[in-house]
C-alpha cells in the first residue's frame, strides 16, 4: 500500500465531491415537500435510498482509495460511519415534517454496502493490473 496522497488532486476533488454530495443528500432528505423536487413520477422511495447512499459510499470509498488508504480497518470504519450518518439522517426527518422509516435506513445500508463493493472491485482490479504490469 502506498502512503496517503493528501495533496493528490483526484483525492481532493473526490473529497470535495463527497462533501457536496452529502450536503445535497441531507437537504433532499429533509426538504418538507419532496414531491416538489422529485417530480410527478419519482422512482420508488427504497430505490432512491439505495441509490443515494450507494453513490455516497462510492464517492467516500473512492476518496480513500485514491488517497492510498484502502485498508480493511479503514473501510470498516467508513461503512460504520456512513451507517450512523444514514441513521441520524433518518431519525431527524420528523423535525422537518418528513416521516422516519426504519426500512429506509436498511436500504441506506444496503446501498452503502453496494457502493463499497463497487470500489473494492475496482481497487482489486487496479491492484491486479499494477502487479501484471510490473511482471512484464
Amino acid at each position: 500500500m502506498t502512503a496517503p496522497a493528501t495533496n493528490h488532486w483526484p483525492t481532493r476533488l473526490l473529497g470535495a465531491a463527497t462533501a457536496v454530495y452529502a450536503c445535497v443528500l441531507v437537504f433532499m432528505t429533509h426538504y418538507p415537500r419532496p414531491e416538489e423536487l422529485l417530480g410527478r413520477n419519482p422512482p420508488p422511495d427504497k430505490t432512491l435510498h439505495f441509490l443515494a447512499y450507494g453513490v455516497l459510499a462510492g464517492l467516500a470509498a473512492a476518496t480513500l482509495a485514491t488517497a492510498g488508504r484502502w485498508m480493511p480497518r479503514v473501510v470498516a470504519r467508513l461503512a460504520a460511519g456512513l451507517a450512523v450518518f444514514g441513521l441520524v439522517d433518518e431519525v431527524t426527518q420528523p423535525f422537518f415534517s418528513r416521516a422516519a422509516d426504519p426500512l429506509d435506513w436498511v436500504y441506506d445500508c444496503i446501498g452503502i454496502a453496494a457502493g463499497l463493493a463497487v470500489v473494492a472491485a475496482c481497487a482489486a482490479a487496479a491492484t491486479v493490473l499494477r502487479m501484471s504490469a510490473r511482471r512484464q
